[in-house]
């Protein structure tokens, strides 16, 4: 996956924990249940953002090789 389809789904996974509360709001026990599996669907993408973004600086900051 690339980092900007990665960043597309994190946004997107963002928007759907504002809109799932609005669509919702008489079924608690669903509206829960989607917010916990899109926040960790969201914690697992940011972790994937923030690795790609930590090792693509690692190797642009590597000493020169002789």
């Amino acid at each position: 996956m690339t980092l900007g389809t990665a960043v597309l789904l994190f946004l997107l996974v963002l928007a759907g924990i504002v809109v799932v509360p609005i669509f919702l709001r008489e079924k608690r026990t669903l509206c829960i249940a989607c917010i916990i599996l899109l926040a960790l669907i969201a914690l697992a993408l940011a972790g994937y953002i923030g690795l790609t973004v930590f090792f693509v600086n690692a190797v642009q900051n590597q000493p020169p090789a002789s």
